[in-house]
């Protein structure tokens, strides 16, 4: 699709949103430089965080990546010493991840770094624009995330 065939109202949509991610390209480079951890390596520690012992399959899930992928990332995050593989007590078969102490304080320190910095991009909107913010943006999560499980759908089936 050619930009100039894109609708004007999707056309700005897409441009604040660029423009608002962009706005945390700070903290994702300060965090990078701190601990050379991709956003999508943090996204994955910070799942881990929230609900430790998750499979290669449910972070895949939660990531909307490919197990494959999730699999690279793991690899990459054990060498570095921010998690551990562990054998399921349930499951011989099954695989949990775990957080190494490594990964538990970089993602907690990461979170509350983002965190403080996302509370103040937003200290000039009133509560009702943050509302209003915050349904726009659960709207676009709930889009994309339907969007990106068909599209995972399409390249598993070999339809894409």
């Amino acid at each position: 699709m050619e930009k100039s065939e894109i609708d004007p109202a999707v056309r700005s949509a897409i441009q604040a949103f660029f423009d608002a991610s962009g706005l945390m390209d700070q903290m994702r480079m300060r965090i990078w430089d701190r601990d050379g951890l991709t956003v999508t390596q943090l996204r994955l520690l910070g799942y881990l965080l929230e609900q430790e012992g998750m499979s290669n399959a449910e972070l895949s899930d939660r990531l909307l990546v490919s197990r494959p992928s999730v699999s690279a990332l793991l690899e990459r995050l054990e060498r570095g010493g921010f998690i551990r593989r562990e054998v399921a007590h349930y499951d011989r078969r099954g695989i949990r991840i775990m957080l190494e102490d490594r990964g538990r304080e970089a993602a907690s320190s990461a979170r509350s770094e983002v965190w403080a910095y996302a509370v103040g991009l937003m200290e000039n909107l009133s509560t009702h624009e943050v509302a209003r913010l915050a349904e726009a943006l659960q709207l676009l999560v709930t889009s994309g995330r339907a969007r990106r499980a068909k599209d995972m759908e399409a390249d598993s089936t070999g339809q894409g």
